[in-house]
């Protein structure tokens, strides 16, 4: 006999990363999950390469040793043909392992496979799949209490209520496309052409199995190395480029992007075109709301970006554990439905523009090129309006209008430098031991900046506490915390904080403290973190300001970060 007392299974829209690994989190906190999958597994799908953040996910959610076994190729970074100079860099995973689940490589994958993986490791620890089953609506209010999917399988159609509903269903996008709440960005406006090849040159030693991505006058082109001797291959371009395929056919424009390239038209000298030839608009986007009554949106049905760091299916597992955690949380807490809600808006959104300040800075640093593609992804002023939404523009504007482009490219230009080859040239010889000697360099400096400071001050007039939440990185679940707030809406959520450090920052505003006395004052409050890294991030982001001897302020450069590698993610 049906138990009509047990609760219906949260409903999954779409079986990619962002639905499967929802569904194993839901899971993994003892939940029931129901996935709604158009599509038969396995299915293609671009975004081969991966974040090591993603493997520190999937290794909490048991999959380590699958992942492994399947063979995929091992990415230990990601090499760039950039910069005015077109030298290469080289942004290395390598990480202290500070934790079981910190991971200093990534994977390139055959999504198909992957995807199916996921899948089906979620159909194996209880979730419910249903394939080849299209969701046709979608309601966020069943007047039940719960949303309502309708769907369609073969000449099958039906609707299914349930207490809650993540959307993971891609680029489709149903809740945000449906409700209209989804708004194109206009700088990163761009069309992706691909296709595979078998053969070509392959690096070694230290550049074996890195993503390539070159910049060209028209655009740039990413080279990434599959498995049996595979590349995948392809460009980001500007949409412009729709009128020379009007007048001669994709086959032509792709072939012609790659032969222009001197680093691809070396690589693939030998290779052969094994596949067909793909495009699509890949125009970023994002939602207005990225949670809506009863729905959670996750992964690219709540925003995509431009793909030259490889963080799509990172944001999907990122989103996804969220969206599961707050579900969790409010099944037992429903009252706290709004601020939970609000909490994952943020929190994602975050997570979103901080990839948009870093692909920004970096797409600033080519914009010098002689060509349409690199003119129109130019900063203009301090007025831009394609960034009028963006906090992180306005916190980048300079108080000189004119310096705003060139300070956005310049912080681009400052981490490629930390990661140039010395040799300036893209060989076998390459060591990235270099790479970590010059960051090690970089971070002595900026230590030496910040023990120069007599007196560190907490920058704004009030310190308080704020209300917020945090994911256990091992249980998955959904904690009540607090983060200190400057008084202006302003919150550091990097480290949960508590009364002690409010007290403590109050007083930094009247007590003289050094950077080593409060870094030190911090520890014995019970930070949770590396106390030196916390003070240095909030003197990064001006929360903290820190004075010489003379009592003169001194300027601290913001650096870019990047979520997904090493150990600085929240999930982390």
């Amino acid at each position: 006999m049906l138990d009509s007392s047990k609760p219906k299974p949260i409903g999954i829209i779409g079986g990619g990363p962002a639905g499967s690994i929802a569904a194993l989190c839901l899971r993994k906190l003892n939940r029931d999950a129901e996935v709604f999958e158009k599509s038969k597994f396995p299915r293609y799908r671009i975004g081969e390469s991966l974040l090591p953040g993603t493997l520190s996910i999937l290794s909490r959610l048991g999959l380590a040793d699958q992942l492994e076994t399947v063979g995929f190729s091992k990415k230990r970074a990601a090499t760039f043909i950039w910069g005015p100079n077109h030298e290469p860099w080289t942004f290395s995973f390598a990480t202290p392992k500070t934790r079981s689940w910190t991971y200093d490589h990534a994977y390139q994958v055959e999504r198909a496979e992957f995807d199916q993986l996921l899948l089906n490791a979620a159909r194996e620890r209880g979730a419910t799949i249903h394939e080849d089953c299209e969701v046709t609506h979608v309601s966020t209010d069943n007047g039940k209490g719960g949303g309502r999917i309708s769907w369609r399988k073969g000449t099958e159609v039906g609707t299914t209520d349930a207490p809650w509903i993540i959307d993971g269903s891609g680029r489709r996008g149903l809740i945000a496309t449906s409700t209209g709440s989804r708004q194109f960005d206009p700088y990163f406006k761009n069309m992706a052409i691909w296709s595979y090849f078998k053969g070509g040159k392959r690096y070694s030693g230290n550049l074996k199995g890195n993503i390539f991505s070159v910049a060209t006058n028209y655009g740039w082109i990413w080279i990434i190395p599959l498995r049996n001797d595979t590349y995948s291959v392809g460009v980001v371009t500007d949409e412009s480029v729709n009128e020379r395929i009007r007048e001669t056919d994709l086959v032509t424009v792709f072939e012609e992007m790659l032969t222009t390239c001197d680093f691809t038209r070396d690589l693939l000298k030998n290779a052969e075109r094994c596949d067909k030839i793909r495009a699509t608009r890949d125009w970023a986007y994002e939602a207005s709301v990225y949670a809506t009554e009863k729905a959670f949106l996750c992964g690219d049905a709540a925003c995509f970006i431009d793909p030259l760091f490889s963080q799509g299916v990172h944001l999907a597992a990122f989103s996804a554990v969220l969206a599961s955690a707050c579900i969790d949380h409010l099944i037992d807490n429903p009252e706290a439905s709004s601020k939970v809600q609000q909490w994952y808006d943020q929190s994602y959104r975050e997570a979103y523009n901080g990839y948009h300040e870093f692909l920004t800075a970096f797409y600033a640093c080519n914009s010098g090129r002689p060509s349409n593609f690199w003119k129109r992804r130019a900063i203009f002023d301090e007025k831009d309006s394609r960034f009028e939404d963006k906090a992180w523009f306005a916190s980048s504007k300079s108080l000189d209008a004119a310096d705003t482009a060139a300070e956005i490219a310049r912080r681009g230009m400052a981490l490629g430098e930390l990661w140039r080859h010395a040799s300036g040239q893209l060989s076998d010889d390459f060591d990235e031991m270099e790479l970590s000697l010059r960051r090690l360099r970089w971070a002595g400096d900026r230590m030496k900046q910040f023990q120069q400071m007599k007196s560190v001050r907490w920058t704004s007039p009030h310190v308080r506490l704020a209300s917020t939440f945090k994911v256990d990185p091992l249980s998955f679940k959904l904690e009540e915390t607090a983060c200190l707030e400057d008084g202006a809406g302003r919150c550091f959520r990097n480290f949960p904080a508590n009364e002690n450090h409010r007290q403590l920052f109050e007083s930094s505003r009247s007590q003289r403290f050094s950077f080593r006395e409060l870094s030190r004052e911090l520890r014995k409050a019970g930070a949770d973190g590396l106390p030196t890294q916390i003070t240095g991030e909030l003197l990064e982001q001006g929360f903290l300001t820190g004075y010489d001897s003379n009592d003169q302020p001194i300027s601290v450069e913001n650096p870019l970060r990047f979520r997904g590698v090493g150990a600085t993610d929240p999930l982390a």
